[in-house]
């Protein structure tokens, strides 16, 4: 009998400790679930669970800037490693769907969708794919504030007018508008830019504007909704028009011919974005790679640069028209600060980052500068087209873009041989500002 009692005794422990360990597991990967870590460039990203009601909300661990989470990974792979990776995944998570972009160079991104949105099951998926051969890296898919650079008014001087004064750099300043415009006019006597493919990856496009109705529409895609329509959806999709009439917008008896467009015979490839998620932004770079894109304008900027990002257009800038490379062409972003190494879409060094000249020839106060500034275009205010089929000003850094934009597009059909750098060597001799030996 005492036997008895011993052994349902041992049982009892036993049962007890099974359950405290169940329990400890649990809680261990519960409090997992309020953090989540990845790697960019090189550096450890901690989320933390922001308090909002919204599980899928988060912040930065070093900040209180918010981020989204979606139920999807992006995996950098090597490419030829797709199938290989797709098969060990599905044998280890439960996968729903599997896109595949690029390849960009050498590696190509798989965005892979779960089944669920546990954050438990996301941070699991994160471990098992980066320990698989053939993955370079893995992130989550995050959705960020993404800002379409209106112009913010800053009443502080700006430093790098005040370095400038001090430097030689400062005495062509007043004469580069004038070369710009001398420039621009040269161009088009040969080109309208017939030939060239524009990608512009924005918000709403009201196409239907009486501006553009001579446009050579190539395509037209909703990232967001999956279809062709890109009309403007609400009152906050308006950027997008604006950009497209700086190149596109023809000359009428409401647009004068100096504010036209540059390139208005390009053909246009209009994708509307109005999220900042990482995989809708991958998409738009695949579409713009599919479609042979000459030019790609990206007239906004994320909180932080992620650097599947950054790769994909580093691919599209060494591989894009048959090796001599895609123009991606980013504003640099009207806080009127230097920009920092992978901070911003503006710190990508293989794109043209375009900053802002205000009237006199000076970078404007609020343009943002640094050295991944590969150009300064005018960016004071200008009459543009807007949506439902009207016209407004437009100025700051994304209004500097994209007049780069349709300088590049002008350049290239006048010149389609240049490579990426051959070009952003002719747009620093017309109206750049040498950095290098100026900022430390």
């Amino acid at each position: 009998m005492y036997k008895k009692e011993v052994y349902q005794l041992f049982n009892l422990l036993r049962l007890k400790l099974v359950q405290c360990f169940i329990f400890f597991v649990f809680f261990i990967n519960t409090a997992n679930a309020q953090e989540m870590e990845f790697v960019n460039f090189g550096k450890k990203i901690t989320l933390e669970r922001s308090g909002s009601e919204d599980t899928r909300v988060y912040r930065f661990a070093d900040s209180e800037q918010l981020v989204e989470l979606s139920n999807k990974i992006i995996i950098k792979i090597k490419v030829g490693m797709g199938r290989d990776v797709a098969n060990a995944l599905k044998q280890k998570i439960n996968v729903d769907q599997l896109a595949t972009f690029g390849p960009f160079a050498e590696h190509e991104f798989m965005v892979v969708s779960l089944k669920g949105e546990s954050a438990l099951s996301l941070t699991y998926a994160l471990e098992v794919a980066v320990a698989l051969k053939g993955v370079i890296y893995v992130q989550p898919d995050l959705l960020q504030v993404k800002s379409n650079l209106e112009i913010k008014k800053k009443k502080t001087e700006h430093p790098l007018t005040k370095i400038l004064s001090e430097a030689s750099a400062a005495k062509s300043l007043p004469y580069r508008l004038f070369r710009i415009e001398k420039w621009q006019e040269q161009l088009q006597q040969t080109t309208q830019g017939e030939g060239i493919k524009i990608v512009v990856i924005d918000d709403g496009f009201d196409l239907k504007h009486d501006a553009f109705s001579k446009t050579n529409i190539l395509l037209t895609y909703d990232i967001e909704r999956r279809v062709k329509d890109v009309q403007p959806q609400s009152r906050l999709d308006n950027h997008g028009t604006k950009v497209l009439g700086v190149i596109f917008a023809r000359a009428n008896e409401f647009l004068p011919d100096e504010v036209a467009g540059l390139a208005t015979d390009a053909g246009l490839i209009a994708i509307r974005q109005t999220k900042s998620w990482t995989s809708h932004t991958l998409e738009s770079l695949h579409i713009a790679k599919l479609a042979q894109a000459d030019v790609i304008n990206m007239s906004w900027q994320t909180q932080l640069l992620l650097e599947p990002i950054k790769d994909a257009i580093d691919g599209l800038a060494q591989t894009g028209r048959g090796g001599k490379g895609a123009l991606v062409v980013i504003a640099a972003g009207n806080s009127g600060n230097m920009i920092k190494e992978n901070s911003t879409e503006a710190s990508i060094e293989s794109a043209v980052v375009v900053g802002a000249l205000d009237t006199g020839g000076m970078p404007a106060r609020f343009s943002n500068f640094g050295k991944s500034v590969s150009a300064w275009m005018p960016g004071y205010s200008a009459k543009v087209t807007a949506k439902n089929n009207a016209y407004s000003g437009f100025g700051g850094t994304s209004y500097a873009a994209a007049y780069g934009t349709g300088i590049i597009a002008l350049l290239l059909a006048a010149e389609p041989e240049l490579t990426v750098n051959k070009v952003e060597q002719k747009l620093a001799q017309i109206s750049g500002v040498v950095l290098n030996n100026i900022i430390n």
